[in-house]
């Protein structure tokens, strides 16, 4: 293989690894799964409050049910403990039993009131639950692709890298610094072919007395008059 052919090739396989290396560094699917992750985090931050609401209207409930034995217990205890033939006590038990009576009715009241906060908390877990099982199994899923294509550009860098090292070490070293120069200065296109009369990357068309110079020069590579970079004449010379 010829030197001018290796430096193309090096050429290739540097604005390969360029390219992949951005790709990797950039890809979206980093930054989408970020988003996602602070998602799912609210969405666990969602659970955690419905669940503590939860506890406490059932701690309510359980209150009021306490509540309602001791009211029933004191309706027992008064009409036991209360003389049928005496009037004032059958008044005090009257009145009683109308306090009680009320207090039985807030109980129940505020039974149905958190009995339906319930209802209404219990709904959005199980909406929650069953959304939050969905996004899991999509964050696995994109997770996992990302990880391939990760994983797939990371191969191709590490197989172009290995190429790269190989093809360096066909290449003489003060031609290896010209390059890195060139390549430097032009943005990783460093070397063009000669195609007819006009390099492969400036396109500035070569007068007859630019080409009759170049043809006069030493070897097939050279320089490009117009941009400077290395300018490979012959592709099949210098073995």
């Amino acid at each position: 293989m010829s030197v001018g052919t290796l430096l193309l090739d090096l050429q290739d396989l540097d604005l390969e690894l360029a390219r992949n290396r951005a790709a990797l560094n950039a890809m979206p699917e980093i930054a989408e799964l970020a988003k996602k992750r602070r998602a799912y985090q609210k969405l666990k931050a969602e659970a955690t409050k419905l669940y503590a609401q939860r506890k406490d209207i059932e701690t309510y409930l359980k209150d009021l049910e306490g509540q309602e034995m001791d009211a029933n217990d004191d309706v027992r205890i008064a009409q036991q403990n209360t003389d049928s033939s005496d009037y004032r006590a059958v008044q005090e038990l009257e009145l009683k039993l109308s306090n009680l009576a009320k207090q039985l009715d807030k109980i129940a009241y505020d039974r149905r009131e958190y009995e339906r906060q319930l209802a209404d908390i219990t709904a959005k877990q199980n909406q929650l639950a069953d959304y939050t099982a969905k996004f899991e199994a999509a964050f696995v899923a994109d997770t996992k692709a990302a990880r391939e294509k990760a994983a797939e550009l990371t191969e191709s860098i590490e197989r172009a890298e290995r190429e790269r090292a190989h093809v360096l070490e066909q290449i003489p070293e003060q031609l290896r610094k010209r390059y890195e120069k060139a390549a430097a200065a032009h943005g990783g296109l460093a070397v063009e072919r000669l195609e007819g009369n006009v390099p492969s990357v400036c396109r500035m068309a070569l007068q007859a007395s630019s080409m009759s110079d170049l043809a006069r020069a030493t070897g097939d590579i050279t320089e490009c008059p117009y941009c400077h970079r290395i300018l490979i004449m012959n592709e099949d010379g210098e073995e």
